[in-house]
């Protein structure tokens, strides 16, 4: 049985997720262990923060899936963006600006009480699931569209970078969580 070569872009986004979870892994395991579940009243602690990126990754995983299936048997894949170009295709959406403070639907939004280590292991076993659905479909990435509630339609990469500026947003909002402890 043939097997297509994996995109080279995959390995582009699998490359920025594996980056941004790096600089949570460092803050993460440098947290004691009373900042693990604490966060000021209306704010996330460091645990809840890695709840919602696991569930708003398999928010996105199950969009990119539900795109796929709505596939025609038989397309005609256009190029698509470019590996050197991929990570700007993003760049549009203001997904990191944190001036304007997005209230998490109710399903996406965390408990408390949470274990860390449970947390970052579903976290990172739905990173693992992630990047095996891409390199999945690889190409086909280009005609998936899934939509998101507040940037539209996005194609399968654009989606799947999304969980990455995601990521960031709310590493900035961790970072400034860890500055007001002092």
């Amino acid at each position: 049985m043939y097997t297509l070569p994996k995109d080279p872009r995959v390995t582009v986004i699998a490359r920025e997720l594996a980056r941004v979870m790096a600089e949570y892994d460092a803050i993460l395991d440098a947290l004691p262990a009373s900042a693990i579940d604490a966060a000021p009243e209306g704010q996330w602690s460091p645990v809840q923060i890695i709840w919602h990126l696991s569930k708003v990754q398999h928010w996105v995983m199950r969009g990119i899936e539900q795109g796929a299936a709505a596939l025609p048997r038989m397309a005609t894949i256009p190029p698509g963006p470019s590996s050197d170009r991929l990570l700007e295709s993003i760049d549009r959406y203001p997904i990191r600006d944190r001036s304007r403070k997005v209230e998490a639907p109710e399903g996406i939004r965390p408990p408390r009480g949470l274990d860390l280590a449970g947390e970052r292991a579903r976290w990172k076993e739905g990173r693992a699931e992630l990047l095996t659905l891409l390199e999945r479909l690889g190409m086909q990435l280009t005609i998936v569209k899934a939509t998101h509630p507040m940037f539209g339609p996005l194609d399968g990469w654009q989606f799947a970078l999304f969980v990455a500026r995601h990521e960031e947003r709310h590493l900035d909002q961790l970072r400034e969580l860890l500055a007001s402890r002092g």
